[in-house]
């Protein structure tokens, strides 16, 4: 553990393969998972984050005790195994005087077979603690992994929180300039509408001039072939209804009368602009001229 905290191109490759995968892990739930979701799973990670934090912090704890048991354990060995070898070297000396000192080498051997139990027992204890101390090990390799892991998805998810927040603006800007468009196409509609009722009203206004006319013995108005402009043949008589029956009136059209005039025809202003009646209607008055 400690090599992969001391080699930072091997720590920060790892970190990036993390950093990688808790993106990728993020972006699937978010397209898999509504804002809500996104946004409970976010907590239950912050509290598993925090569980983690906390089992971690003990398992240190533990190390840390084990570690220093086994400092001692240790201490303790190598202080038996010096008082051994003192007992050992005080035997080796007092050997040659065994008829005068036989209690005390009795004594001696005692202390020192008790002494061999207590190391035995004390190199159990070491290997035991050894043993322990890999297990904790490991598990604090695994509990600094996992949270490595918990903390590199979080920051996943909190990236894709952010990128909702701003996806939630832009759609709140979008719905302001579509609730804008409806008011100007609402406005659009109103003109459209008075400028029909003004054509109607025209058209009418000129239907009795003519009417008019006719009763009072003027010559009536000059009547064109409408058929002759490309694509009016099948209106002629809609047109003249409408009071339109030359082609000087005819080439006068701006935009608002050709929407005016096929919305009373019932076709698309795309079909008078297609077709282009009002320039071959200029192309008849000028040939006229």
């Amino acid at each position: 553990m400690n090599f992969f905290l001391e080699d930072p191109i091997l720590f920060w490759l790892v970190w990036g393969i993390f950093t990688l995968a808790g993106t990728i892990i993020g972006w699937s739930l978010r397209a898999n998972t509504s804002e809500k979701e996104v946004r409970s799973a976010l907590g239950r990670i912050e509290q598993e984050k925090n569980t983690l934090a906390r089992l971690y912090t003990q398992i240190k704890h533990q190390h840390d005790l084990r570690e220093a048991d086994f400092r001692r354990a240790s201490l303790d060995v190598e202080k038996l195994r010096a008082i051994v070898q003192l007992l050992e070297d005080e035997r080796a000396t007092i050997l040659p005087d065994a008829p005068f000192n036989a209690a005390r080498i009795a004594n001696a051997e005692a202390s020192a077979a008790q002494y061999a139990q207590k190391v035995a027992a004390l190199e159990v204890l070491a290997n035991s603690l050894r043993t322990r101390n890999a297990e904790l090990s490991e598990q604090l390799a695994s509990a600094q992994k996992d949270m490595e892991d918990w903390d590199t998805l979080y920051r996943g998810f909190k990236a894709t929180q952010e990128r909702l927040a701003t996806f939630e603006q832009k759609s709140l800007a979008l719905e302001l300039e579509r609730d804008s468009l409806r008011e100007q196409l609402s406005k659009a509609t109103l003109e459209i509408e008075a400028l029909q009722i003004e054509l109607q009203q025209r058209t009418e206004l000129q239907i009795q001039k003519s009417k008019v006319s006719r009763k009072g013995g003027v010559a009536a108005p000059q009547v064109d072939d409408l058929k002759s402009i490309k694509g009016m043949a099948a209106f002629v008589d809609l047109l003249h209804g409408m009071g339109i029956s030359t082609f000087a009136q005819i080439s006068r059209w701006d935009d608002d009368t050709v929407i005016a005039v096929a919305k009373s025809l019932d076709i698309s202003p795309g079909k008078i602009y297609r077709d282009d009646w009002v320039g071959q209607a200029q192309r008849l008055v000028g040939e006229r001229r």
